[in-house]
């Protein structure tokens, strides 16, 4: 079990996700491809899309041509979803 899920369980969280449906495809392409996610969001057509990875993934994602996608320049977690956008 992931260090993530345990300390969700741990205080008390569910161990399960919810994920908006338009972005479930892609999500399920990332795990299958053995990202870790940790967050996401379609962005509901107010924002951009995004999905938060484990940083052993940061490197990967960005060899699969994905974009660094946060406000916050130092953190390097969160990317912009191909499918939507």
């Amino acid at each position: 079990m992931s260090k993530y899920k345990e300390s969700r369980i741990k205080n008390g969280l569910s161990d399960k996700v919810s994920i908006d449906p338009c972005i479930i495809e892609e999500i399920k392409e990332l795990w299958n491809k053995g990202i870790i996610t940790y967050g996401s969001c379609c962005g509901h057509n107010l924002y951009e899309s995004f999905v938060n990875v484990d940083e052993s993934n940061i490197e990967q994602m960005l060899s699969m041509g994905y974009v660094m996608n946060h406000k916050d320049k130092s953190r390097k977690d969160t990317f912009r979803l191909k499918m939507i956008n």
